[in-house]
């Protein structure tokens, strides 16, 4: 049996147990349980309320100019930015200064409308990760110039970039799994017995949190509602017909799958309405004018059902569009305030739960913008910047904040920076800290080996714990 189980890797087990009946039990299924149960325990775990941990993802929709967000603010630094952003440059007073500086002495300043997260970053639960992006392999500019490196596919496109940064696979056009989704995956089993996916998203349907056996459960920003009139007394003729065209023993195999399908999302979205209407109401005040605070909102409220659907794992996926900024910027200060205010209550309302270092907040965007100017706006680029929160969270500026002078040697064209830090590096932290095994970090991001050598279990940033 040691035999068998040492010559199975995991990734091929989740690929057999795709083939078999769904809810079947196979001693291979009890061996991976024990062995990530024991995994588990050595880092401090077991069935104790502290195991809990979630990660939730702030997708900015079209492309965040986070170079605008997270700016140089002083010296020959600031003047660079200036020089390189011409109109669309904003002023050192538009800026907070952070306290840490770069190992060169550089400062950066956050932009002021983010007085919440300039405030968690003050009191160690704020981490900026710098020029982020998809990576195939490490690239620098003498390759780009001679043909030989290898690019994302659809580099500076809206969709291909943004389904690469859900996937972290940039070398494949038409990626069936996220990395969240392989995560699942492998920790699923972590969780208890609720048939409610550890994968939450607010905002639709999303590849990131799709696996070979993981999906997401979309829900609203008022949670799940219930299906129309299903519980009034009234309607309970027509629930009785339903139930029965459901429950009938169909010959096709096609009509029985469907018809098991959609009983089990009836009972599954009952399952997590129950809970959710049942979990201690929160007294945080979101903005409801605010989509971000609703959408988080409505994840926290998730979050606090967590023992009722027996949760010690999850991800959570929130949207917003409105950040590709073509032909201006005028409105990119409000976006800003609002996710920064949305990301405020949020983290208030983690901390009522008593949850503030198991709960990490991270960012994500298409791309960056070129550093100059489209008219009054920027265009599509490469490398941006992101921001993570939690209390977990180590509090600093991390991988490279590039020059911004125009023609750097990380500069495509128009300041398009080649990322310096790849997708794959961002992610492996809160991979690592949600429990996934250094041994198995390949399924979940299959590029990370050409970028760090994860087999020692050192994180490649370290911004998380």
């Amino acid at each position: 049996m040691q035999d068998l189980k040492d010559h199975l890797t995991r990734r091929r087990f989740l690929g057999e147990m795709n083939c078999a009946a769904i809810g079947s039990t196979s001693v291979l299924s009890s061996l991976l349980n024990l062995q990530l149960s024991g995994r588990l325990a050595a880092q401090g775990g077991g069935d104790e309320e502290d195991d809990y941990r979630a990660v939730v993802c702030v997708f900015l929709s079209g492309g965040n100019d986070s170079f605008n967000m997270l700016a140089p603010y002083s010296g020959d630094a600031r003047a660079d930015y200036e020089a390189a952003r011409g109109e669309i440059a904003l002023p050192a007073s538009d800026y907070n200064l952070l306290p840490d500086t770069l190992s060169d002495g550089r400062q950066l300043g956050l932009h002021k409308n983010m007085g919440e997260v300039f405030d968690l970053y003050n009191a160690g639960k704020a981490s900026f990760v710098c020029n982020v992006g998809s990576l195939i392999e490490p690239t620098d500019l003498d390759g780009i110039n001679l043909g030989t490196a290898k690019l994302p596919l659809g580099l500076y496109s809206h969709s291909d970039q943004a389904a690469h940064w859900q996937s972290s696979t940039p070398d494949q056009r038409n990626a069936r799994t996220g990395w969240g989704g392989r995560l699942a995956d492998l920790i699923d089993d972590l969780n208890g017995d609720s048939r409610v996916s550890m994968n939450v998203s607010v905002a639709g349907h999303n590849l990131y949190q799709v696996g070979d056996g993981a999906s997401a459960f979309t829900i609203g920003t008022g949670g799940l509602p219930s299906l129309a009139q299903w519980d009034q007394a009234n309607y309970l003729p027509r629930r009785n017909a339903l139930e029965s065209i459901i429950d009938q023993e169909y010959q096709s195999a096609l009509e029985r799958t469907f018809a098991g399908s959609k009983k089990e999302a009836i009972e599954v979205g009952e399952e997590f309405r129950a809970a959710y209407d049942q979990a201690t109401p929160l007294t945080t005040t979101f903005d409801p004018s605010n989509g971000y605070a609703t959408q988080l909102r409505a994840v926290a409220r998730t979050i606090a059902a967590r023992h009722l659907l027996a949760k010690k794992r999850q991800t959570f996926f929130v949207l917003r569009g409105g950040w590709d900024s073509h032909g201006s910027l005028a409105d990119h200060p409000d976006l800003l305030g609002q996710l920064s205010q949305a990301i405020g209550q949020f983290q208030a309302a983690v901390a009522e739960l008593g949850l503030e270092d198991k709960v990490t907040l991270f960012t994500a965007s298409d791309f960056g913008r070129t550093l100059s100017p489209n008219a009054a706006g920027s265009d599509h680029a490469w490398g941006g910047n992101q921001i993570v929160v939690g209390g977990a969270v180590q509090r600093g500026i991390y991988g490279e904040y590039p020059d911004l002078a125009l023609g750097n040697n990380l500069d495509t064209g128009r300041g398009r920076l080649i990322p310096t830090t790849s997708v794959d590096e961002y992610y492996a932290e809160l991979a690592l800290w949600l429990g996934v095994d250094p041994s198995d970090m390949g399924y979940v991001l299959p590029n990370l080996h050409r970028f760090h050598d994860i087999s020692g279990g050192v994180a490649p940033l370290g911004f998380m714990p």
